[in-house]
Order: structure tokens, then C-alpha cells, then sequence
């Protein structure tokens, strides 16, 4: 289910969602990314996180953010449609756009998970992580070895077009 941060009643909702499921002994997880042009690794990340949790929230970056990280010309997927093929997911329970990386925080502060998700970027940075206060642990998910990520498919893809022009 997409939520919008800045929605009192989105939040009523997830608050009280997240609510029954502690009430149940699920585990909740929050993780984020840009996401920009959805590939198997970004699944199998959310898959690895949605396994250690019973409930996942996933933070996608807004266009602005996502080119602040990013750079120019990114993302290449508009954030409205990212944050529905997140959603979609199976191992996603609740998606949301992040504006900003302290959108990240105000989403742990309501959500108080379990265990924010992180991948190994933040390997020796977990102290730099936005909302790990209201969590009760962190967790690095490993890089697949044989990672793609969208930058590196973009990058395939433009040297492939630039063979084909010359």
C-alpha cells in the first residue's frame, strides 16, 4: 500500500497497521533506495530484508533526491512510478516517497521498526544512519557479488549504443 508521509490519515492508518502486527509479534523492517529502472538485484535485496521481517516499509527517492545521488540525468524512471513497481513488490508491504534523506528519519520515528535495512554502503557508517535512534537494531544486507545496480545497466547500455553509432 503507497502512503504519503505528509497525510495525516496515511499515518493514522499505517500507525495503527504496524499496531495489530506488534500485537501479533511481527517483526517490522524500513529500508529505501531510488530504485531507478527496477532490476533483479533491487528484488532480491527487498526478498533478503522482507526475510529477517514480517512487515517491510520501503522509502523511495523522490526525482530530486534520487538525482542529488545519483547525478544528472537520473533517475530515468519518474519517482510516481517507482514508488508503484516498489509497492508491487511481494516482499513490500507499505511504500512511500522520500522527498529527503531525513524523510527517512521522520518514517522511523513513526514506524519505530524492528530493524532498519541497509545495504553494504553503509558497511562501518551505521552510526550515520538517518532514524537508527527509533529502531531497534540496524541490519547490512550483503551485496549480491554479482551486483547491477541501474547505473551500472545504464552505463552497459550507453557504451553498447555508442558502439552501434561509430
Amino acid at each position: 500500500m503507497l502512503f504519503d508521509l505528509n497525510d495525516p490519515t496515511a499515518i493514522e492508518v499505517i500507525s495503527t497497521y504496524i499496531k495489530c502486527a506488534r500485537e501479533k509479534d511481527q517483526t517490522i523492517g524500513l529500508t529505501s533506495g531510488s530504485f531507478d529502472l527496477i532490476h533483479f538485484h533491487h528484488f532480491l535485496y527487498l526478498v533478503r530484508c522482507r526475510r529477517e521481517c514480517d512487515v517491510l516499509v520501503v522509502g523511495v527517492d523522490s526525482d530530486e533526491l534520487a538525482r542529488e545521488r545519483k547525478g544528472e540525468g537520473r533517475p530515468i524512471i519518474y519517482d510516481s512510478r517507482r514508488v508503484v513497481m516498489v509497492d508491487g513488490l511481494k516482499p513490500v508491504t507499505f511504500a512511500f516517497i522520500m522527498d529527503c534523506v531525513e524523510d527517512f528519519g521522520v518514517a522511523a520515528k513513526i514506524i519505530q521498526p524492528d530493524v532498519i535495512f541497509k545495504n553494504d554502503f553503509f558497511t562501518g557508517k551505521e552510526d550515520e544512519i538517518v532514524g537508527k535512534k527509533h529502531a531497534k537494531r540496524i541490519r547490512i544486507i550483503r551485496d549480491v557479488v554479482d551486483h547491477n545496480s541501474s547505473t551500472q545497466l545504464i552505463e552497459q547500455a550507453a557504451k553498447i549504443i555508442a558502439q552501434q553509432k561509430a
